[in-house]
């Protein structure tokens, strides 16, 4: 069976390839072969494959030279071997590539996604993530990728013969996305030139802008690159509108120039038809339409016959006011007008109204001739129907923004209109004024972006946060309405000095009347903006067959109220406190508030802050948070030397900014970038994280400042440089603030809805441990509620220098959800000062006069700063005297007892002499005399006993007992010594 297949196929390829022609010199071409390895090639004639077989082709012919390339307009003759210059109705780049529509991905790219985790998503249980909704898309117009949690990579692959450049127009509005590009060698080493535009700046809204990259000959890579760092997505994609790069090998033919285009000879790019005229493909000149039966957009293929005019065709416009102050009411045609009064079912203009009186100006301005509504000068006021009057004596005009008229486009406010091309706008006014109200303007097509903008020069509050909660520096508020058939946006931003473009709100499809107010709380310039589109951005850039679907869509706004300005217009005047020549406005010092009644100033009390510019009634006077104090009454700040429940802390030493780097993170690409954050503990010192790939719309970097903040640090591109140093810098990107304000300090866990981490919440030192609460109300789309910072002093007497700052195990960027941050200080600083039952004292030796004493601390303080070393005091080798009169006493009751043993023993040495004589007496009896019997028991006191003996008495008992002779006794009692009587003695 399969035998038989075989056999037929191999048969039937025969009978196709028999049946060629003969190849005939018109089925030739001219191909080059490879470059060989003397820097040559070969032009080869060959046919067509599957045309034709055989035939005699032309001689092949050598040239020197690989790397010929023509100039833009010019083309390369293969036949001869010669640049030529394109003829009429056609283009070419010469030696290069353009590419600016976008229905499929062009041939020569390619593009895919890698699932990418930021630190964000650490610690969190997710599913894979699916990345077929991201990467590079195609749009009709453009290239669009919107981040997300996958890495999207473009690449494309151009072999160069000579030096040439990538250029390439984006828009790039989004700061939760970072923005890469990057330009490789054949050994994928990043090209020196592309490093100083490897980040994009970002765009503003509906803004396009285009970069260019030099590139060396030989092959080049290049990468567009979106990572989403914010996991919950971007509403913005990075766009690209189109690429072209020169320097690629010959052009052998020049291109025709696209339907609605026209070219002259030598052309490298083809030109629009303007309105009313059209071109076939590759026209060298533009055709008339029939201007009262048809029309033509811009850049048209064809003309359009006009349709029969409506009320869509047309609006209502008040004309300005003459100088008797009076208007009517006026109607235009939508331009550029397309439709056709002179047809059946045509409407015509409506025919102006009647004059009337012009409404009255908006509050703080006055009707002058010629100019209309102006602002009332300085220290001036007016409701808006009278003349400007002087503010009185003891008040102060309440400068501000009221717009709740329009006749016409108010002071410093500004309308405009972008697109993604030229024809797109039909005037460069995006918003026109309506009476009672302003609207986006008519006759656009549905992609235009139109910006409506009001500047303020700066607010008159302060800055402040108090009770959790941030202070107003001022307030806009506006009335809207949005009148959409389609899934329209409506944007509300604001630009200022500080941080750039930041869209503060986003309202989507038809919306009923609504207001909405915007606090203040930072006191800088500013520039609000209202940006209306009809379709979304997916729809904005999807070719359709008329770009005015949504004619009708509009978004109106009421009116607009800002207070507390520097500028502007005042509609009433304050009182202020009484001056003392009773004219002029003198405010309060700072820390005190009006009295309601007399308007006197009273002081306020300790750690308040007034920041109402004219503060009335003790209510003005708010108090600091926990462990705050406000020593100018001006901000609530932490001082470096604080007590906290009845501990102090001296925090001077770590007062300074300190920086640390967060964990390394890689994208999908191998691109290394970190997060790096800022921290200021105490002081009235801010920190900065710098921002050098975004740019406010002024141009320059934008810069944040805050108590806490973070920057996406990519670091430079290593080696390379003839010294061998870094070719590039750091790029910070992404600056945000984490901490804008500091709520309190406490020992406390938790505050106000903030609550340190469990990590860092140890038992066995949750006592000695100080946290510091800081907050950022700004809502974002990842964090409506906004974001908090906790930092966790702890002690530890074993850390040198400031300590060490660490980073939760389970979230080591950080934080866990992108919105809670949390940092665990360590340091010897973080300890309290001991208090005096807390030390252990110990005396060194007495030396010269001077004895030095010693503090032991325990491991929960630290020894004040004077007594770290110790210190000496006076001493004296004398004893006490106190000690002195003890040793005297006992030494006199020492003596005291010996003269009473000496004299009771004394006293029983004589008493026993006595006995003993009365014993001797006793015993005479027995023995050779009898002695006369004694007339009392015993001798008196001071009596002397006459009888003498030959010898002395021995002295003491002892002595005694030895000289007694003892003899035996029969039967006799008491053993008596023998006395020896002298002739003295008496007998009887």
């Amino acid at each position: 069976m399969w035998l038989c297949v075989l056999v037929v196929c191999l048969v039937s390829y025969g009978v196709q390839v028999d049946a060629l022609k003969t190849c005939q010199p018109s089925d030739f071409h001219y191909e080059f072969t490879e470059c060989d390895h003397k820097g040559g090639r070969w032009r080869v004639s060959v046919p067509e494959p599957g045309v034709c077989q055989g035939g005699t082709p032309n001689p092949p012919k050598r040239t020197a030279d690989c790397s010929v390339s023509c100039d833009p307009g010019w083309y390369f003759d293969l036949s001869e071997l010669v640049c030529e210059m394109c003829p009429n109705g056609t283009y070419s780049l010469g030696g290069g590539v353009h590419y600016e529509t976008w229905e499929h991905l062009p041939e020569g790219f390619s593009s895919y996604t890698e699932a990418f985790r930021s630190a964000f998503t650490l610690g969190r249980r997710h599913g894979e993530v699916d990345c077929s909704e991201y990467g590079w898309q195609t749009k009709g117009d453009v290239l669009a990728s919107k981040g997300g949690q996958c890495a999207a990579i473009l690449v494309y692959t151009v072999k160069l013969v000579k030096p040439g450049a990538v250029r390439y127009t984006y828009q790039y509005t989004d700061q939760d996305i970072i923005f890469e590009f990057e330009a490789q060698d054949e050994e994928c080493q990043s090209l020196e030139d592309a490093d100083e535009y490897k980040f994009p700046s970002v765009t503003r809204e509906g803004q396009w802008v285009t970069r260019t990259v030099n590139l060396n000959p030989g092959l080049n890579v290049l990468h567009w690159k979106t990572i989403g760092i914010e996991t919950r997505g971007s509403s913005r994609p990075v766009l690209i509108k189109s690429i072209q790069i020169s320097g690629v090998a010959h052009s052998s033919a020049c291109s025709p120039c696209p339907a609605g285009t026209y070219s002259g000879p030598g052309a490298h790019q083809c030109q629009e038809c303007p309105e009313g005229s059209y071109a076939p493909k590759g026209a060298s000149a533009c055709l008339p339409c029939d201007h009262v039966t048809e029309y033509a957009p811009k850049g048209s293929a064809k003309c359009l016959k006009r349709p029969p005019c409506t009320s869509q065709d047309y609006y209502e416009i008040d004309s300005a006011c003459d100088e008797k102050n009076q208007t009517r009411a006026t109607y235009r045609w939508v331009e550029p007008r397309v439709c056709r009064e002179q047809v059946k079912g045509s409407v015509s203009l409506p025919p102006s109204g009647e004059l009337k009186t012009c409404p009255p100006c908006n509050p703080g301005m006055h009707y002058t001739a010629g100019q209309g509504c102006v602002f009332c000068g300085r220290e001036e006021h007016s409701d808006g129907l009278s003349p400007c009057r002087p503010c009185p004596p003891s008040t102060a005009p309440n400068y501000g923004y009221q717009y709740q008229w329009w006749t016409a486009m108010p002071p410093n406010m500004a309308a405009t209109c972008m697109s993604a091309d030229d024809m797109g706008c039909s005037t460069m006014d995006g918003w026109q004024v309506g009476g009672d109200h302003i609207h986006s303007g008519r006759g656009h097509a549905d992609d235009a972006y139109l910006v409506l903008s009001l500047k303020v020069g700066g607010f008159r509050g302060r800055e402040g946060f108090v009770s959790g909660r941030p202070m107003e520096v001022g307030r806009i508020s506006f009335t809207f309405e949005l009148s959409c058939a389609s899934d329209c946006e409506f944007v509300f931003m604001e630009a200022s000095t500080k941080k750039g473009v930041t869209v503060l709100q986003r309202w989507t499809g038809a919306q009923p009347r609504q207001y909405y107010s915007y606090l203040v709380t930072r006191n800088d310039s500013y520039t609000f903006s209202w940006a209306f589109q009809k379709v979304s951005w997916e729809k904005s850039y999807q070719k359709t067959g008329s770009f005015r679907l949504f004619e009708s869509d509009m978004a109106k706004v009421f009116n607009i109220n800002v207070t507390k300005t520097i500028d502007g217009g005042a509609s009433s005047c304050l009182p202020c406190p009484q001056a003392p020549a009773a004219s002029g406005c003198i405010p309060c010092p700072a820390g005190h508030y009006i009295q309601r009644n007399t308007t006197e100033c009273t002081r306020c009390k300790a750690d308040t802050v007034v920041t109402d510019p004219l503060p009335y009634g003790p209510e003005s006077c708010l108090p600091c948070g926990l462990g705050l104090t406000a020593p100018d009454h001006l901000t609530c700040i932490v001082q470096c030397h604080l007590t906290i429940d009845n501990r102090t802390y001296d925090l001077s030493n770590i007062s300074n900014a300190r920086s640390m780097m967060g964990s390394t993170l890689f994208t999908s690409s191998g691109t290394k970038f970190f997060h790096m954050f800022n921290i200021s503990l105490c002081g009235n010192t801010s920190v900065t994280c710098a921002n050098n790939v975004s740019f406010n719309m002024e141009g320059e970097a934008t810069t944040v400042m805050s108590r806490v903040c973070r920057s996406t640090i990519v670091p430079g591109v290593e080696g390379g440089s003839e010294s061998g140093g870094s070719r590039t810098g750091a790029v910070a990107t992404q600056s945000v603030t984490l901490g804008d304000h500091l709520v309190g300090v406490t020992t406390n866990t938790s505050l106000m809805d903030i609550t340190v981490i469990e990590e860092f919440r140890e038992p066995n030192a949750s006592h000695n441990d100080l946290h510091f609460f800081y907050t950022t109300p700004l809502s974002t789309r990842a964090c409506p509620n906004g974001r908090t910072t906790t930092v966790t002093l702890r002690c530890a007497p074993e850390e040198t220098g400031q300590g060490r700052v660490n980073l939760p195990r389970q979230c080591p960027d950080g934080t866990c959800d992108g919105c809670s941050f949390h940092f665990l200080w360590i340091s010897a600083h973080a300890c309290p000062e001991c208090l005096p039952e807390d030390l252990m004292v110990v005396h060194g030796e007495c030396k010269a006069g001077k004895q030095k004493v010693h503090y032991i601390t325990p491991n929960h303080c630290r020894a004040p700063s004077g007594m770290l070393h110790g210190r000496f005091m006076s001493c004296s080798t004398r004893l006490p005297f106190l000690v002195e009169m003890i040793v005297l006493s006992t030494v006199s009751v020492a003596l005291m007892l010996c003269l009473l043993l000496f004299c009771l023993w004394k006293k029983n040495q004589r008493l026993e002499y006595k006995y003993m004589s009365l014993v001797a007496k006793a015993s005479s009896k027995d023995g050779m005399m009898e002695l006369p019997r004694p007339e009392s028991c015993a001798l008196d006191d001071g009596e002397e006993e006459e009888i003498q003996f030959t010898k002395n008495p021995p002295r003491g008992i002892l002595s005694k007992f030895r000289q007694h002779k003892v003899a035996p006794t029969e039967g006799r009692g008491l053993l008596m010594e023998s006395v020896t009587l002298t002739s003295k003695d008496p007998m009887t």
